[in-house]
């Protein structure tokens, strides 16, 4: 049966799907909004916390964390963490423990995603997210900056709740830190970048990178925590990872596509443009057209939000059909690499699983592009 990335199928069945109000357990409930266990607040701490400052904790940090996370998104990235274990692991059923040993590493990949898009937001100075306001315009700038980045640390604690012995799970916090380090290092990019000051030849390397090191990174680390829980060796979780990345970049250019047709986020259309940040629409347009043309495709991005003259340089150099094709070819070589990389470590692996990660990509596929 077709995963679908609504559903978050692969979840459901293998970890147990839960409603929003999952994140209850961590942080706080549907009903009012709660705080950690109080005997995990106060480790946290490191004192027992008045009343009063329990409160303030709930409603300038926590409430704005709910605000987020309880509008989750597809959970592409928790689903990442189920599929590499189970492409590894097989289709056995999931005791309980390995169950709460999912939930805790599909949660933390999913949290530390919903800090990176709160920080996304206030650095792109976005109005909405997933239909609604983006947080900094509801809760105002410092609050959501500090959520933010509380939610880049507090997944580390969940990690401590997989049951991975101690060499693993030291294995694992190496892989998340330099998760954080090359998210922060593909952010500096993207911010410190204007594409239109690029020299043409130097765009494509600009966009891949800043797609390395954001969406890659991350979902290479969901895919090594699924591989981590399989008990996957030093050398597979290496290829595990490297196909999470190969994946997330060829995604991000789907993601980019649907920025540029309005597909995604209809109220966020053409920002990369606007921005002139990073993007493989960018890379495609400088990829495929003459100098000359690439000029006057800078200067119709210049002119947004007025995009007629965008659309009529898009439509006559096909870009969004160069830019689909091109994301189509990563995604498809993505597969390719890691099934030879799987069939060349001779170990046991699911062709099945692997047939229902690839119906997931072209379901992200067709969703984002």
């Amino acid at each position: 049966m077709k995963t679908s990335i609504v559903e978050d199928a692969s979840l459901a069945k293998n970890v147990g799907q839960e409603q929003p109000a999952r994140y209850n357990k961590h942080l706080g409930n549907d009903n009012s909004v709660g705080l950690i266990a109080d005997h995990c607040l106060s480790e946290l701490l490191g004192f027992d916390a008045a009343p009063a400052v329990t409160t303030v904790l709930a409603e300038a940090l926590m409430r704005p964390v709910n605000e987020l996370t309880f509008n989750p998104g597809k959970r592409i990235r928790a689903q990442l963490v189920s599929f590499s274990y189970r492409l590894l692991a097989g289709d056995r059923p999931l005791s309980y423990a390995a169950t709460k040993r999912h939930r805790s590493c599909a949660e933390a990949i999913e949290l530390l995603h919903a800090g990176s898009l709160i920080i996304d937001d206030i650095e792109d100075g976005s109005t909405v997210r997933r239909g609604r306001p983006a947080l900094h315009r509801v809760y105002g700038m410092p609050i959501a900056l500090n959520a933010g980045n509380w939610l880049y640390f507090w997944p580390a604690e969940l990690l401590k709740q997989t049951g991975l012995s101690e060499d693993d799970l030291l294995l694992v916090y190496e892989h998340y830190h330099s998760t954080l380090l090359r998210a922060h290092f593909g952010q500096a990019l993207d911010l410190g970048t204007r594409v239109d000051t690029l020299a043409q030849e130097a765009v494509t390397e600009v966009c891949l990178a800043s797609m390395r090191l954001k969406t890659g990174a991350l979902m290479g680390f969901a895919t090594l925590l699924g591989a981590a829980l399989a008990d996957a060796s030093e050398q597979l979780l290496s290829s595990i990872e490297q196909f999470g990345r190969d994946l997330g970049v060829a995604l991000q250019m789907f993601d980019d596509l649907g920025n540029a047709i309005g597909k995604c986020e209809p109220a966020k259309r053409y920002e990369d443009l606007t921005l002139l940040r990073p993007s493989w629409l960018w890379a495609c347009a400088a990829q495929s057209s003459t100098p000359a043309d690439y000029r006057n495709f800078i200067a119709a991005s210049h002119k947004l939000p007025d995009a007629a003259e965008l659309e009529c340089w898009m439509e006559r150099h096909e870009l969004v059909r160069r830019t689909r094709c091109s994301a189509r070819a990563h995604l498809d070589l993505s597969f390719e690499v890691l099934r030879n990389r799987l069939s060349a470590e001779h170990v046991r692996w699911s062709p099945q699983v692997l047939e229902e990660l690839y119906a997931l990509g072209e379901e992200m596929a067709v969703a984002y592009g």
